[in-house]
């Protein structure tokens, strides 16, 4: 299929490059199309995916990878490192993160190592952030309310699930060991830059975050 220009946006966040493809738009026949683009590991795990909700995110995902791979040309498939995080063997000079969340899926990629999130914003999560947030972090949440509080909340969240990843150490990173309150953040010996945007979209706002190491 041909519509890349089309159905995939692309926009700028510091030093990478954000592909943001939704869903929601696709045809049957388009996601059938995305499906064949996948690899056959992909696929089989997409099978396995009971929510129709998580299989198109999965197409979306893996569809964003093939069209990386040929912009590249690059004809391996991505490994996992111990932490979760996914990596090119052979092209370790082009790294990667891939987040999907409701109808979206993306892919960030640039020249350094990079961790992405994107999260479609609905109501602050209070016990998530009391547990998982720094104090001055949960404090600013805790000074504004309604859609303040959820906006404050979501790009809190993002901003540390970029880090995490960019980390290598994913979800086994202690959260409330770091903040993410200021553009760059220093944690576990690394330093990353954190590039934030948020997007409205047919009624839906979406906040994605690309944390980038600083070497």
């Amino acid at each position: 299929m041909d519509r890349k220009d089309s159905i995939v946006k692309e926009y700028t966040l510091g030093n990478s490059t954000l592909w943001l493809l939704c869903l929601q738009e696709l045809s049957d026949e388009e996601l059938k199309k995305m499906y064949a683009c996948c690899s056959i590991k992909r696929r089989e795990k997409t099978e396995r995916m009971k929510s129709e909700l998580k299989r198109k995110q999965s197409v979306g995902a893996g569809y964003l990878l093939f069209l990386l791979k040929q912009k590249f040309s690059i004809e391996e498939d991505p490994v996992a490192l111990p932490g979760g995080k996914p990596v090119f063997q052979e092209n370790k000079n082009i790294h990667f993160n891939i987040s999907h969340s409701g109808p979206y899926a993306a892919i960030a990629f640039g020249k350094s190592p990079l961790g992405m999130d994107i999260e479609c914003v609905k109501r602050a999560n209070l016990k998530v952030a009391k547990r998982f947030f720094k104090k001055e972090e949960y404090d600013y949440l805790s000074e504004k309310e309604g859609i303040e509080q959820a906006d404050a909340f979501y790009r809190i969240w993002t901003g540390k699930e970029a880090v995490a990843k960019a980390s290598g150490a994913g979800l086994s990173m202690p959260f409330d060991r770091f903040s993410v309150l200021e553009k760059v953040i220093d944690c576990s010996e690394n330093r990353y830059e954190l590039c934030r945007q948020k997007f409205a979209d047919g009624g839906q706002t979406l906040w994605i975050s690309v944390a980038q190491t600083i070497t």
